[in-house]
């Protein structure tokens, strides 16, 4: 398996192929910029069913299969598919502004999660590894398809990036990245599609059925600041250990408080991340119980 060498970016209802490298080297972070500027810059429009094309990996899979073969399996729409699908991973530039607000923090949490959760159900490529998402006032997250890992790689992949850009890469004075832009780069490459009546149509019902399943997501986020991971290294236990027993205690006051713990043990359900054993073979295999 070759290394992918382009993100797709999607913007105002237009997908953008990307090339990292030029001259056989990565770009560098002003020259990604200026790729970016580039595709804000571009005044044209979606092509038709190109905006909420990527409902169809939000929706129900069968419809989504069967559009693929019928519709994706062949000229200019599978190379576009393919672009996407081999893309080291999909950005977003969203023309919302979401993130932590002092003057309400709530509402603020709560729209900046549902956001990156599911966005408006088609501005998110759903199938990939990981969508980047980056917001009109400079903030940013990432959605990440859950089968390839758990949720701790992700968190250490954020941890690196965001370190790496404030503590190695740094910004200049004006708010640009560090280094200067290069007119040599070529311009980013928009997909075409050719999307007929009868694969939009699909595209509709998909998102009214992502939308259902995203209207009904009733997802609150509070900044919390009572204590934090010094008390819980003091009790001697894991994070994710402390928080799990948290869970449960209030799942336990709040719906069980009548049945003896014993008995509730068998009750509560709380997910935890199968851990993994590496072979000799190099094989990683999940541990069960």
């Amino acid at each position: 398996m070759r290394d992918s060498k382009h993100i797709v970016v999607y913007h105002r209802g237009r997908y953008f192929k990307v090339w990292l490298y030029h001259d056989g080297r990565l770009l560098k972070p002003r020259e990604i910029e200026q790729q970016m500027q580039r595709i804000l810059d571009d005044t044209s429009e979606p092509q038709p069913g190109e905006a909420r094309l990527a409902a169809l990996t939000a929706g129900d899979r069968v419809p989504w299969a069967r559009c693929r073969q019928a519709y994706f399996g062949r000229g200019k729409n599978k190379q576009s598919l393919d672009a996407v699908e081999k893309a080291a991973f999909f950005v977003t530039l969203d023309e919302t502004e979401q993130g932590y607000r002092r003057e309400d923090p709530d509402t603020s949490m709560d729209s900046y999660a549902k956001s990156l959760l599911h966005g408006r159900c088609y501005d998110r490529w759903f199938d990939k590894s990981i969508t980047f998402v980056v917001f009109k006032n400079g903030k940013m997250g990432m959605n990440a398809e859950h089968s390839w890992a758990d949720a701790p790689i992700v968190g250490h992949l954020w941890e690196y990036v965001l370190s790496t850009d404030s503590l190695q890469m740094g910004y200049a004075e004006d708010g640009h990245c560090k280094g200067d832009t290069n007119p040599n780069i070529p311009y980013p490459t928009r997909l075409q599609w050719d999307i007929p009546g009868e694969c939009q149509e699909v595209i509709e019902t998909s998102l009214n059925t992502a939308n259902l399943l995203a209207n009904d997501v009733d997802f609150h986020s509070f900044p919390f600041e009572a204590f934090g991971k010094g008390i819980i290294k003091k009790c001697r236990t894991s994070p994710d250990a402390f928080v799990q027993l948290a869970l449960q205690l209030a799942h336990y006051k709040d719906k069980w408080h009548r049945v003896l713990i014993a008995s509730y043990c068998f009750k509560v359900k709380v997910w935890e991340a199968a851990p993994l054993k590496q072979e000799r073979s190099g094989c990683l295999q999940q541990l069960t119980g």
